[in-house]
């Protein structure tokens, strides 16, 4: 979990100041339950456990403070129901 939390933060960071057209930056730090849960979420989809995976990518969707991340979370779940589609 540690690895994946500062890729994260400078991930949205990066996201967040390529975006801004203004000349001042408001950062929103993310939610710590958000980055844990979608964490956690990467861990299970390498794993395969698919299902567990989309749970935990819907639970970090649910505390997300911004749009790219909201976006990813639910890019995220997408690819998890193909994924459990391919399997049934």
């Amino acid at each position: 979990m540690s690895r994946f939390l500062p890729l994260l933060l400078a991930m949205l960071l990066l996201g967040a100041s390529a975006c801004s057209k203004s000349k001042t930056l408001t950062v929103i730090p993310q939610d710590a339950h958000s980055l844990e849960q979608f964490a956690e979420g990467l861990r299970c989809k390498q794993q395969g456990r698919y299902l567990l995976a989309r749970e935990h990518f819907a639970l970090a969707l649910s505390t997300a403070r911004d749009e790219d991340f909201s976006r990813r979370c639910q890019a995220e779940i997408a690819a998890m129901d193909r994924a459990l589609q391919q399997l049934r």
